[in-house]
């Protein structure tokens, strides 16, 4: 049984690796795939954006374990879900947002509150859940515990908005900034669709024009945009950060102009 593992831990200290003792105590056979342990401390939002893109890529029956945690040891809720014919094992605090709405337009969710203690470490910590219950939690299930046995089912799980494209009245629309990866690349929430034949983002006193099909057709030091494996648009630069020239950074908004075609 294949479990990943997602969290704003980083790798500098032991909490990932006790998490994955924890496990294979339970379930020595479980694969363990480390999907990032580098979300951006407490940033929900981004967790709940990189796992709902990133889990449709594992087999069916895969377990994603997902601890950004800002509320741990607080009456927030652990959780564990279905979703199409994945499982997640999360605290109840929004970071499964992405994969609920997108289950909403697929086969629904089925979701249970974490409440059977015999499944938890002994002890349980007020300040590391990953440990002493979602890793554990998630070992039992990689052993074949049926998922209702981990506590009752609810139909109110945590689900913020997710950040939509708003008229700006200009004959276009206002993006948001979804987040910003390791090479600078400003993930947007503009689906290609959105930009039709002409389109004119603006960024930092310029202009992007040109939606490129690879980073190689940029020219030097262009910024431009790009349909990235997010299936969401980016800017970019060739061999550059697009972040540091424009100065974006997640939740920025983004001015585009499309002619008023599409919105």
């Amino acid at each position: 049984m294949i479990i990943t593992l997602t969290t704003d831990f980083g790798l500098t200290d032991p909490f990932v690796g006790i998490m994955k003792g924890v496990i294979l105590g339970i379930a020595p056979g479980a694969r363990l795939v480390d999907l990032t342990h580098d979300v951006p401390s407490y940033d929900v939002s981004e967790a709940a954006f990189i796992v709902e893109r990133a889990y449709r890529y594992f087999p069916s029956g895969t377990i994603h374990v997902v601890v950004v945690d800002p509320g741990v040891g607080s009456p927030r809720r652990p959780i564990a879900a279905a979703v199409n014919e994945h499982v997640f094992v999360a605290p109840d605090n929004g970071v499964l947002s992405w994969v609920f709405h997108s289950a909403a337009e697929a086969s629904g969710v089925s979701a249970y509150h974490i409440t059977n203690t015999g499944l938890f470490k002994p002890v349980v910590s007020n300040t590391f859940h990953g440990r002493d219950i979602f890793a554990p939690v998630a070992a039992h299930l990689a052993c074949g515990l049926r998922l209702e046995s981990v506590g009752p089912r609810i139909d109110d799980c945590r689900k913020e908005a997710l950040p939509q494209l708003r008229p700006s009245g200009k004959g276009g629309f206002i993006a948001t900034v979804l987040r910003v990866d390791k090479f600078g690349n400003v993930i947007t929430n503009i689906l290609p669709e959105d930009l039709g034949g002409q389109f004119s983002i603006r960024v930092a006193g310029t202009e992007v024009r040109r939606l490129l099909p690879s980073y190689a057709e940029a020219k030097p030091g262009e910024v431009f945009a790009i349909e990235g494996s997010t299936g969401y648009i980016e800017l970019s630069v060739n061999e550059g950060s697009a972040a540091e020239r424009s100065g974006l950074g997640r939740r920025a908004e983004i001015e585009v102009e499309t002619g008023g075609a599409n919105h």
